[in-house]
């Protein structure tokens, strides 16, 4: 084609006569108003505003309501702190119940009031009611829940405590005492911990071993805790908590019947060192007789008497090894 049809947008617009319709856009401020004029226009509709406030004694006047009662009364409450309070259906509901008046909200909340129209008013209560006295008590009431003391609106964080939900716990008494070749907390804790590790997984729970010789310090004081070690059991539900105790319970009666082996093989091992030191007592002696009476014997060659000292040196040797193996704990059928 020779020729393309023009688009809309390609298009000139019209131009408006002086019988087209007016343009929508808002007609500018008059070129004589200045900006002091219309803030003096503004500074009017709030004195008269105020004026109205001021006339009926801290309520506004509103506009009559076809279904209204008799007796009415609005009560300005845009500046007053327990707003959030009276303007809650609930307690509007409770002032109709006690005193039979009708209690609506009307109006805006303005942070500055000074911001208010004729048309939309500061916030405030409109009540009606079929008789003065049914008034009376309703505005008695709202006066009432104003001057209530509700506390801080805003909670100050800065000098607030956080109270910390304390949850069940159980101290476990271990009553054993660390021994020669037996360390009670590394017997209850398990090889790298194993036993613990296993009672938390299994209830969701946190054990630790605290009190004297535990290692565990404190935060608060900065050393260990005065009582007598124990296991300390916590967690967020109370069945937890006592299923861990159980467990626990169960894990120190076997490390309890272990102390109690090693408590008994010590105590044989106490008796045969006694033993040995007897023995070696009484050996001393005779070795002593022995060597005096070879040494006093008449005629005795050299060869005798170093026949009786070696005699005597292997007697005391034997008894050093039996009493070496004696403190390490092994026991020997040998006699000598």
């Amino acid at each position: 084609m020779s020729t393309s049809s023009k688009r809309k947008w390609d298009q000139a617009a019209p131009e408006q006569g002086e019988g087209d319709a007016p343009s929508s856009k808002a007609p500018k401020v008059e070129d004589g108003k200045s900006a002091s004029e219309a803030a003096a226009a503004a500074a009017a509709i709030a004195a008269k505003i105020a004026a109205q406030f001021a006339n009926s004694g801290g309520a506004v006047a509103g506009p009559k309501d076809p279904h209204d009662g008799e007796f009415t009364k609005d009560i300005d409450i845009n500046d007053v702190r327990n707003r959030y309070l009276l303007t809650k259906g609930a307690t509007q509901q409770e002032i109709h119940q006690e005193t039979g008046a009708s209690v609506s909200t009307k109006g805006v909340w303005y942070p500055d009031r000074s911001k208010a129209t004729e048309k939309d008013p500061p916030l405030y209560l409109h009540v009606s009611a079929t008789s003065k006295e049914m008034l009376d008590k309703a505005v008695a009431k709202i006066n009432e829940l104003m001057a209530m003391d509700m506390g801080p609106l805003v909670e100050d964080k800065s000098s607030r405590v956080r109270e910390r939900r304390k949850w069940p716990e159980e101290k476990i008494p271990i009553g054993l005492e660390s021994i020669r070749n037996f360390n009670v907390r590394a017997k209850v804790v398990g090889p790298q911990g194993m036993f613990v590790k296993y009672i938390q997984q299994e209830t969701g729970t946190r054990v630790q071993i605290k009190g004297q010789g535990s290692g565990f310090v404190d935060q608060e004081t900065g050393h260990e805790h005065d009582e007598p070690m124990f296991i300390h059991v916590t967690g967020p539900d109370e069945q937890q908590v006592q299923r861990a105790k159980a467990l626990t319970e169960d894990l120190l009666e076997v490390v309890r019947a272990e102390h109690e082996k090693m408590k008994t093989l010590l105590q044989q091992q106490q008796m045969e060192l006694h033993q040995a030191q007897v023995q070696y007592a009484a050996y001393s002696a005779y070795g002593v007789c022995m060597l005096h009476s070879c040494l006093s014997l008449p005629g005795a060659s050299l060869m005798w008497h170093t026949s009786c000292l070696c005699t005597i040196l292997v007697c005391i040797l034997m008894w050093c090894k039996s009493l070496t193996l004696s403190c390490l704990g092994i026991r020997t059928s040998s006699s000598w």
